[in-house]
């Protein structure tokens, strides 16, 4: 049985008049695109089309705050947060400033021992510093007790930040966020790094602030933001410059990595930079991160990049051993699950539980809640679906929290030990008010058919123009029907199913090679089938100096005919 429900898609009559290749008009006219113009703006996004960066609530207060603390020669301390969107924030801005001949201190929370946010002990030293200025990047709207130290002390602060708000009139003498209720900037997507770059043009005018684009944009595929409209033009461009513009550092985490920074998708940002850039404050001390974004000697930033890759494998590893464990414990797959998956455990690390949290989500299509348990609190992340506002939940919550704050898919929170029973049965209740008729079948929007002819790398190129494909502007998924399976088996780690797909039709025979990532739990539902129909997004690369076309598989069901 398919795990999904499929929307297979509707007929598109028109598709021919958004493009000159019938897929590619297929599958925009499907997303609802409706003209040529539209089409072109959306295909190729033009940074010109960005909002004026003074729309941003607070920006031109920020800005002058900066102009003026530089021109007094006092020193200013970047504050950012620890993962891939704070620290690439951090090192945009950081640049900015030196690019203006600033006196700049940076600084990043550890995960482990600090905690999320400005901390006090944190504003404490910024103050004994002597700073002229604070700039909090990608935390602060959470920090009002923090900052009253700053401004206690007398040190103005500027929050960059995105995140949601709950009360807008923070102690800080510039609040820059989208997400302000008196925003009048048009788009509220932005990433942290994306309203950092906002300042950054407003300091540095567009020619110069375009070559931090490489920054930006992998802060915002990192940080998971919907790819459109201002974060789709970033990304776009930031990819384009990559291998021109991108810091020293990242392109020589490019090489360690073993992928090629002139042809970069979101998906490589995605799921081979981000992770190693964020990996440092998982494990350890996100200071090697930043140091690397920020370094422009070529000997530290393979000793760094090497490093930062060395703690990644260790965090999958990690990440493994954690969502056994945690399996174990919620005794998954014996009997009904309970409506929140909710596991806090003793020696856990708590900058893996969100990735713990988010791979039970989505295997089980639950709410998880995954805690690092440390005598009387617990402290951890909470992952969620589609139809559950996390951070909402969290928020009816409160009583029981010491501290929260995400978004609606994500979300951290603290919470007292000797609490976690209530908050597991108040979220359990809220989630049966918001799905009373019980868990809705995960839906799967299929973009197009194809067919044999069509499994080819050239498919696969032309659907590029799409890119950047993410949150918002999902990669397409296609579908074929009734295509004979052959070979199932699993990857040498058990954990992936790898089968050939062998497709016909009158005159033409292909097989292409696919795989389920993390599917190996289905080797025998696929082996019974024969014939079957599979959901799947292409992938070429190149083996043996030939290129070649690869199928990853979403999802599979047994064959069905043609309507």
């Amino acid at each position: 049985m398919a795990r999904y429900q499929w929307i297979e898609p509707d007929p598109a009559p028109w598709a021919h008049r958004l493009s000159e290749d019938f897929l590619l008009g297929e599958i925009l006219w499907r997303r609802g695109f409706r003209d040529r113009a539209t089409v072109d703006a959306f295909l190729q996004p033009r940074l010109d089309d960005l909002p004026d960066p003074h729309a941003l609530p607070d920006l031109t207060a920020a800005v002058s705050l900066i102009r003026d603390t530089i021109d007094a020669q006092r020193r200013i301390v970047v504050y950012g947060d620890y993962d891939a969107d704070g620290l690439c924030g951090t090192a945009l801005l950081t640049r900015t400033l030196r690019a203006l001949d600033a006196d700049v201190r940076t600084m990043v929370p550890n995960r482990l021992t600090d905690g999320y946010g400005l901390n006090l002990n944190a504003a404490h030293r910024i103050a004994a510093d002597g700073a002229g200025l604070a700039i909090l990047i990608d935390c602060g709207t959470g920090d009002a007790d923090a900052l009253r130290i700053l401004q206690a002390a007398g040190v103005p602060a500027v929050v960059l930040d995105h995140h949601h708000v709950r009360d807008p009139n923070l102690p800080a003498a510039a609040f820059v966020s989208p997400r302000r209720p008196d925003s009048r900037y048009p788009f509220t997507g932005l990433a942290a790094a994306g309203v950092a770059y906002q300042v950054a043009r407003a300091l540095l005018g567009e020619e110069r602030a375009a070559k931090l684009l490489p920054l930006a944009a992998l802060a915002t595929v990192a940080d998971v933001v919907p790819l459109e409209r201002d974060n789709r033009a970033i990304v776009h461009h930031g990819l384009r410059r990559f291998a021109a513009d991108a810091p020293l550092g990242l392109q020589v985490l490019c090489v360690d990595a073993g992928v090629d920074a002139r042809a970069l998708t979101a998906w490589h940002l995605a799921f081979i930079l981000a992770p190693r850039v964020n990996a440092a404050g998982r494990m350890d001390d996100p200071m090697p991160a930043l140091r690397l974004l920020l370094t422009e000697d070529a000997a530290e930033a393979r000793r760094l990049a090497r490093r930062l890759s060395q703690l990644n494998a260790r965090r999958q590893e990690a990440t493994e051993r954690m969502l056994v464990q945690a399996e174990q414990r919620l005794a998954l797959g014996e009997g009904d699950l309970a409506s929140v998956l909710l596991v806090a455990e003793e020696g856990w690390s708590v900058g893996l539980v969100g990735l713990v949290a988010s791979r039970l989500a989505d295997r089980y299509q639950r709410p998880a809640v995954v805690l690092a348990r440390d005598g009387e609190l617990s402290r951890g992340s909470a992952r969620s679906i589609d139809g559950f506002n996390i951070v909402e939940a969290l928020d009816a919550c409160r009583d029981l929290l010491v501290a929260h704050g995400g978004h609606s898919r994500a979300a951290g929170l603290t919470v007292e030990t000797a609490h976690l029973r209530t908050l597991e049965e108040r979220l359990q209740s809220l989630v049966g008010e918001t799905f009373p008729d019980g868990f809705p079948r995960p839906v799967l929007q299929l973009d197009a058919e194809l067919h044999a002819d069509e499994l080819v790398p050239e498919t696969a190129r032309l659907i590029e123009a799409l890119e950047p494909c993410g949150t918002g502007n999902p990669t397409p998924v296609f579908f074929m029907r009734d295509v004979s399976v052959q070979r199932p088996r699993l990857s040498r780690d058990g954990k992936h199913l790898l089968f050939d797909v062998v497709a016909r039709n009158r005159t033409l025979v292909r097989r292409v090679g696919a795989v389920s990532f993390n599917g190996g739990e289905r080797l025998d539902e696929l082996a019974s089938l024969q014939r079957a129909d599979v959901a799947f997004t292409l992938r070429r690369d190149r083996w043996n100096g030939a290129e070649r076309l690869s199928l990853d598989v979403v999802d599979f069901r047994p064959a069905t005919a043609r309507p």
